[in-house]
């Protein structure tokens, strides 16, 4: 069940190699963001060829995707994150309804003009950098103090660094974003603690660069910049969705065939019962 699910999960990252080889952009030298805020004048930031970039990025996204593998927890994570979504997106339109909260401004509306590679990328650097920054670096802190108050490290790791991640995105999308993303930290949190940092990392990732494959479709985003994502638009999302629809088909195969087994031991059980 895990090796589709694995599969569809490279598609956004295969796309997002595609239109760079194709547009050359994977020539070209940006600045990375590595201390920033958003609202925030002051950022440093260090200058890398887009290849680099998207190689360390796209190395570290292929590596959690193999580690989960290994572990056998890709397809439950990956469970997790969906619940988790759900919830928070819920309990986010909720809140926004009773308090009028818009969100400022959504991707499609944003003018990408000479900039669609650039958008990609952060489609891929944000994630990380937010894992990194929200869930990694709060791990040093809980691992040093588990050992002393085990109790207020769960809560603090739980509610801080979640805090922290919903207050990151008030800049850049307004307060119709606060409730969610602080949901979600909490989760992505938990999840962090439960089956390691690797599996938030791939997570945030794919909730994120997911969007790639759509951006043919962005009104902001130049058709003649995103010329190679068109062209091969159907076969990309075709696949993302075989892959899914397999994964899913598997997992249906596994519970029915674990509850068959399970009934059958049972009646095994009541029939060695009443002998």
């Amino acid at each position: 069940m895990q090796v589709p699910l694995a599969f569809a999960l490279l598609v956004p990252l295969a796309a997002t190699i595609g239109q760079y080889w194709t547009s050359g952009f994977w020539r070209d030298s940006l600045a990375v963001g590595v201390l920033f805020w958003p609202g925030v004048a002051w950022k440093w930031t260090v200058q890398v060829n887009a290849a680099v970039a998207i190689g360390v990025i796209g190395g570290l996204y292929v590596w959690g995707i193999a580690h989960l593998l290994r572990e056998r927890t890709l397809a439950v994570v990956m469970l997790c994150c969906l619940g988790g979504t759900i919830l928070a997106v819920l309990v986010g339109k909720g809140v926004n309804h009773f308090t009028g909260w818009h969100e400022m401004q959504a991707l499609g509306s944003i003018d990408m003009a000479g900039r669609v590679n650039w958008y990609l990328l952060a489609h891929w650097h944000n994630p990380v950098w937010e894992e990194a920054v929200f869930r990694g670096l709060p791990l040093l802190g809980y691992a040093w103090l588990m050992k002393r108050r085990p109790i207020v490290a769960r809560w603090c790791y739980f509610l801080l660094p979640a805090v922290l991640f919903a207050a990151y995105h008030v800049p850049g999308h307004g307060y119709a974003r606060i409730t969610d993303t602080f949901i979600l930290g909490a989760i992505f949190a938990w999840i962090a603690l439960r089956y390691g940092f690797w599996s938030v990392l791939v997570l945030h990732c794919i909730l994120d660069a997911v969007s790639v494959l759509s951006f043919v479709h962005l009104r902001g985003a130049p058709t003649e910049e995103v010329r190679w994502l068109a062209e091969h638009f159907g076969a990309l999302n075709t696949t993302f969705t075989l892959a899914l629809m397999g994964t899913i088909a598997m997992a249906i195969y596994q519970a029915s065939r674990f509850a068959i087994l399970n009934r059958k031991r049972e009646s095994s059980h009541a029939a060695a019962s009443c002998s």
